[in-house]
């Protein structure tokens, strides 16, 4: 096993580990990749960017009730004229922006006239490529296009963008949805991305004179957003833009609005867990009741979830559990809603607050995530997790491991082959539910056995149109043998017998691309791999990194890539205890053919991870 270790002073700095293992389709998957502790950084930035308010995103964790007795009056009164305001607000920026800098599309064309090398990974494409190599193709050649709205991440949108040129010869139209752009610009104080915003879809004139700018030899082929604050406006643009229904899925509030989306699931003949959206106070009170909460239970502690009723309470629309509160008593209902009543709703560049909360029933048993792609209606999994959340630092739901999984048993056969089966077909009839035909949706369900009676039941967490928001691409790279953004390049950009369309591929990159038709619906995997997530278990300012345990980490055989964020690599910056996927220390990319050594070794992982800071006393 190689590995390298950069070393920055005295506390040095501890790189990320890119290990030649011997499991070669694990280390071809990072070929000529620089994984330092700054190349995973920008998925943090991006957690930053959604997470901020100054009144543009909702429900910060630092928010508290001043006075708990008077969320009922405050429930019951109206924010018509807060979010008409904002409205306008909003309104007024666009006129702005629009007299100043017109908003126009940013496209970047695929390289042509340039011999690209063979290749066997995407990583492997020489980035010193001549920009000045890429021009505008003739107006009689048709180019596939695909418009990338809020494509911040490296290993997300910048990964599609990139693949998409390089493999399959595509231009690509970068888009800000009207959140970041306004983020960027009352927050960053950033006006350099102000042409690059969409164009405002109530001013017919600006949506014109943008479509105007497209060149008639793009072929628009799909949309893709990163950002979750995005979805609303990728759905809407694409309207605008004519792509719906050819490659676009058109506007569903169902697939944002969590009451909504559970609402249109459970009349499709699905099960859910029993909800309310509750505008007042009394209404979530009188609903928890109902579910068997009572003033008599005491808050939940660490572990004790099943031993009384517990409710689950959170925002209509959200991200990343965020204000997502499991309460077992009314006093903790009550803290919750009033944390996030009136708060501004996620994702929305008017500041909309929300008017009602959503009250549920909490669901016991064990949280699966399912990455599906879709390309005009036909389904096809490209990866099944299951996480293990637990109780811990008086947090409900703290990460520890996201497994991969076999979506079909490789041996067809084995106790979790029903499961597998049960989840997926689920999610394909919750997808259809909602209409969605095009591009990638990652999905949450919870799973409950009944040992005795010998039965499964699986309710819908939540459906988000986007990727899953971690790096994944490596682990399903080795263990599946592709990933969910290629098989997105696949549906939206491969070949397609019904179009006339004469794009050329590169044919240098011919082996890069997935065969869609040929890509199972419901993929094996040929060996275990996971996700681990460092949970720090305490708090204060950082008196000693240990990096002789992270040696003892990175050594374990079935670590083959390891992250600690660089934050906590500096002595004297603070540690918080981690109660949410935000405020964890960083992973760890494990993957073994052998299941008691993978098993072993996430084990020690867990344990070691509670040895490697010290703080002050």
């Amino acid at each position: 096993m190689i590995f390298a270790v950069i070393f920055v002073g005295r506390t040095g700095m501890w790189a990320n580990l890119l290990l030649a293992n011997f499991i070669v389709g694990y280390a071809a998957s990072f070929s000529s990749r620089s994984f330092t502790l700054t190349t995973h950084q920008p998925s943090r930035l991006i957690s930053s960017l959604t997470a901020q308010t100054l009144q543009i995103r909702g429900g910060s964790n630092e928010e508290q009730s001043d006075n708990i007795n008077s969320t009922a009056s405050v429930a019951d009164e109206s924010d018509d004229d807060n979010s008409s305001d904002s409205e306008n607000e909003m309104q007024s920026l666009r006129k702005q922006w629009s007299t100043s800098t017109p908003a126009v599309p940013s496209i970047e064309y695929p390289f042509r006239d340039t011999i690209l090398r063979q290749v066997d990974t995407l990583p492997d494409l020489d980035d010193s490529i001549d920009k000045h190599t890429m021009s505008v193709p003739e107006q009689e050649t048709k180019t596939k296009a695909i418009i990338l709205m809020d494509g911040f991440c490296p290993y997300h949108g910048q990964y599609i963008a990139k693949a998409a040129h390089h493999i399959y010869g595509a231009a690509v139209i970068h888009v800000l949805s009207d959140f970041c752009t306004r983020y960027l610009y009352q927050v960053e104080k950033q006006t350099e991305h102000l042409s690059s915003r969409m164009p405002d879809l109530s001013n017919g004139d600006e949506v014109a004179a943008w479509m105007s700018l497209l060149p008639s030899s793009l072929d628009i082929c799909g949309l893709y957003c990163e950002s979750d604050s995005g979805l609303e406006d990728a759905e809407n643009l694409g309207v605008a833009l004519g792509i719906y229904p050819r490659c676009h899925d058109g506007v569903n509030n169902a697939r944002r609005d969590k009451f909504t989306m559970n609402d249109v699931v459970s009349n499709a003949g699905l099960d859910v867990v029993k909800q309310k959206s509750c505008q007042t106070l009394g209404e979530a009170e009188q609903f928890a009741k109902e579910l068997g909460l009572n003033d008599d239970a005491s808050d939940a502690t660490e572990g004790d979830e099943s031993n009384s009723p517990l409710v689950v309470v959170k925002p209509h629309r959200g991200v990343a559990s965020d204000d997502v509160y499991l309460c077992s008593s009314m006093q903790s209902l009550r803290e919750a809603f009033s944390k996030i009543h009136s708060s501004p709703v996620f994702g929305s560049s008017t500041a909309a607050k929300h008017q009602s909360v959503l009250v549920q029933e909490f669901a016991s048993g064990t949280e699966y995530a399912i990455d599906v792609v879709c390309r005009d209606g036909d389904r096809k999994v490209a990866a099944l997790w299951k996480y293990d959340k637990r109780s811990v630092n008086g947090a409900p739901f703290v990460y520890f491991m996201t497994q991969l999984i076999p979506a079909a048993n490789n041996d067809d056969e084995g106790p979790s082959k029903d499961v597998e089966e049960a989840v997926c077909n689920y999610v394909f009839n919750a997808l259809e539910a909602l209409d969605i035909r095009w591009g990638l949706s990652h999905v949450e369900v919870i799973v409950t056995r009944n040992a005795e009676a010998g039965s499964i039941q699986v309710r819908l967490v939540e459906v988000n149109c986007r990727q899953h928001n971690t790096d994944f691409m490596p682990l399903t790279n080795a263990c599946v043998g592709y990933n969910a953004l290629d098989m997105v390049l696949a549906a939206y950009l491969g070949e397609n017998d019904e179009s006339s369309s004469s794009h050329e591929y590169p044919e240098e990159t011919v082996h890069l691309r997935l065969p869609w038709d040929s890509l199972p619906a419901l993929p094996t995997t040929r060996a275990h791999g996971a996700i681990i997530h460092f949970v720090s278990h305490i708090s204060g300012k950082i008196s000693r990194i240990n990096y002789e345990v992270f040696d003892q980490m990175e050594e374990l055989p079935s670590v083959m890539d390891m992250h600690v964020y660089p934050h906590f690599l500096d002595e004297g910056n603070e540690i918080e205890k981690t109660v949410d996927i935000r405020s964890d220390t960083g992973w760890a990319h494990v993957m073994n053919d052998d299941e008691e050594e993978f098993q072993r070794d996430v084990a020690r992982l867990i344990e070691l991870q509670k040895e490697m800071f010290d703080v002050e006393e």
